[in-house]
């Protein structure tokens, strides 16, 4: 069995649009020239893309996801820039939105923890609260070590 892989396409021009990966890591990166590429990520692995456009009085879209990649046996969403698209655990648009999202990642690095590791469950809970108009809560090293041995349960029950 292949691996399946979900591509990502990065853009960025200065003056009118910027589409770029806040977090996680990918396993390839191909590059056209040395303003757009392709970054591919492999099956189960979490990562933050941003469309950032400007309009003719400032910001005119911002939108955030946070995706987890899929494969054939996965159900995904289209999301345009994302072949074949992704697990969306959160999607967010508008600038307070936004900035709200940033501090809660400013927030969880801050404990050096690896955004991309985040539980899953804080994505899907904090795109929930941004669009409620509410802080994320806070993820906690307390938390992630929860969520370190959950998932290491699952993956011995598993095998």
């Amino acid at each position: 069995m292949s691996q399946f892989y979900t591509r990502v396409h990065l853009q960025f021009d200065r003056k009118m649009l910027n589409y770029y990966i806040r977090f996680g890591e990918c396993v390839f990166r191909e590059e056209f020239t040395r303003r757009e590429a392709y970054e591919y990520f492999p099956t189960g692995k979490i990562f933050c893309y941003i469309r950032w456009e400007k309009g003719q009085y400032g910001t005119k879209n911002w939108q955030v996801f946070v995706l987890r990649a899929g494969d054939e046996t996965t159900l995904m969403h289209s999301i345009t820039g994302i072949e074949p698209g992704g697990e969306v655990l959160l999607d967010i648009t508008g600038r307070e939105r936004v900035y709200r999202f940033f501090r809660a990642i400013d927030q969880i690095e801050r404990f050096k923890i690896d955004c991309a590791e985040v539980a899953p469950w804080y994505w899907i809970q904090s795109n929930a609260r941004l669009n409620a108009a509410l802080d994320p809560l806070i993820y906690t090293a307390e938390k992630h070590q929860a969520w370190l041995l959950e998932h290491e349960a699952r993956c011995e029950k598993l095998l």
